[in-house]
């Protein structure tokens, strides 16, 4: 994700391109003669920026982070900000504290069909299925919770919006020898009785990002990797009389939307977090995001984890 990053901000009309840190000397020089910027191997050199985005290695984000933080830097954090819920509390409190702008790098969220799901929407969810599996990658380690199933948690409460969580049960199977789970399963129970059920694995044989948010009166049918929209509203259906066999018919209203691409989600992400910086987004608003799709994650985690109380038993999120 580093490069990644470095290419959208060396492409940016708001930002330059400063310095890329890497401990790694020799892979941070090629990457700065690529984007015709300077290297460096210690964070100091990036507390000389006016913002830094952080694609270490998860596990060392928390001191990383507050140390941008405690320097008065901006910072958009990659997911998850941090393993443990406490942690990712610690460098929230700590960005508040220091009227520091914080974000984190939940590119989803601007994926041009969320944003067009999002408008389309006029009544709350009732069901919403998602599906984000991959084939075998071995450089992702951890939990498969962190690495893909926190993306779905935070769309989930994007697209519920305020509705209190009641319960969450999840189940998972873990490979022989693995750090954590490779599939995880979740289901979450809304206060107005609305359901989230999604899926997250690495070991699949192809690479799915499916969402499906189901109203009382329509379907929509999100394929984030395609980036397309299917919109189903079933408007009759009847049992004829036929002299041959009973039947069953249907009928269904399906529109396939045009999606508006503003750009691509990671230049729209660092725009966000640019506007952040800024004063332009309300710091406060994102912060309430992060810790909850963190705390979220966290829930599903200890129902994942070896010990946790059977799928049937499900446990109370406060």
């Amino acid at each position: 994700m580093g490069g990644n990053h470095a290419r959208v901000v060396s492409e940016s009309s708001r930002a330059s391109l400063e310095v890329i840190v890497d401990v790694d000397g020799d892979r941070a020089a090629k990457m700065a003669s690529r984007y015709g910027t300077r290297s460096a191997v210690e964070l100091q050199a990036a507390l000389e920026c006016d913002a830094v985005i952080l694609c270490t290695p998860t596990q060392v984000h928390v001191p990383s982070a507050l140390a941008v933080i405690e320097a008065g830097v901006p910072i958009l954090v990659e997911k998850p900000i941090a393993l443990e819920l406490a942690d990712v509390e610690q460098i929230c409190a700590a960005a508040i504290e220091g009227d520091v702008a914080l974000a984190c790098g939940f590119v989803e969220r601007f994926n041009p069909v969320i944003t067009l799901a999002s408008k389309l929407l006029d009544e709350p969810p009732i069901h919403i299925l998602g599906m984000r599996h991959s084939p075998t990658d071995p450089r992702n380690v951890g939990s498969v919770v962190q690495d893909l199933l926190i993306h779905d948690l935070d769309l989930a409460l994007l697209l519920v919006g305020d509705d209190p969580i009641d319960h969450v049960s999840g189940g998972s199977w873990s490979a022989p020898g693995s750090e954590g789970p490779e599939i995880a399963d979740c289901t979450i129970r809304f206060a107005s009785g609305g359901l989230v059920t999604l899926s997250a694995s690495r070991v699949g044989q192809r690479k799915l990002r499916s969402i499906q948010v189901l109203t009382p009166s329509l379907l929509l049918d999100l394929d984030l990797l395609r980036a397309d929209v299917t919109v189903y509203r079933n408007v009759r259906q009847e049992q004829p009389e036929v002299s041959v066999a009973p039947t069953y018919r249907a009928e269904t209203i399906v529109d396939i939307p045009f999606v508006r691409h503003a750009g691509e989600p990671l230049a729209l992400e660092l725009e966000h977090f640019l506007d952040l910086c800024e004063g332009r987004e309300d710091r406060s608003v994102e912060i309430d995001r992060i810790i909850a799709s963190h705390s979220l994650a966290a829930t599903v985690s200890a129902q994942c984890s070896p010990g946790a109380p059977s799928g049937d038993q499900k446990m109370e999120l406060t």
